[in-house]
């Protein structure tokens, strides 16, 4: 996967393909209702239809209106199917930097963790 498209997850559910990009926008609507990262996470170990439409609606960008119709095809599709792609898709969210760059180790990078 090149380095652009790294966190990047395409998402089949229902009749519709979604792709969720990792974004500052989407990591900070999902912290907002779950109260961090990993309670998003936790929400798609539990198998939540609506949580799991949160994710996708905050990840693909979508209007808050369009929750209902996303849980819908999240219920058709299987929310056991669904759930443990957008565990990959919060688990990028939590480790953004793709491994081809932490693996270069730019000094640039540690000087900022001083």
């Amino acid at each position: 996967m090149s380095e652009a498209l790294h966190g990047t997850v395409t998402l089949v559910v229902g009749a519709r393909s979604y792709t969720l990009q990792p974004t500052l926008e989407a990591a900070l609507q999902i912290e907002t209702r779950f109260g961090g990262l990993r309670g998003g996470l936790e929400a798609t170990r539990l198998m939540a239809i609506g949580a799991c439409a949160d994710i996708i609606v905050a990840g693909a960008g979508l209007q808050p209106e369009q929750h209902a119709t996303v849980a819908n095809e999240v219920f058709q599709t299987g929310v056991a199917k669904v759930s443990a792609k957008l565990a990959q898709y919060i688990t990028f969210l939590l480790n953004p930097v793709p491994p081809s760059v932490a693996d270069r180790g730019k000094p640039e990078a540690a000087s900022t963790a001083q």
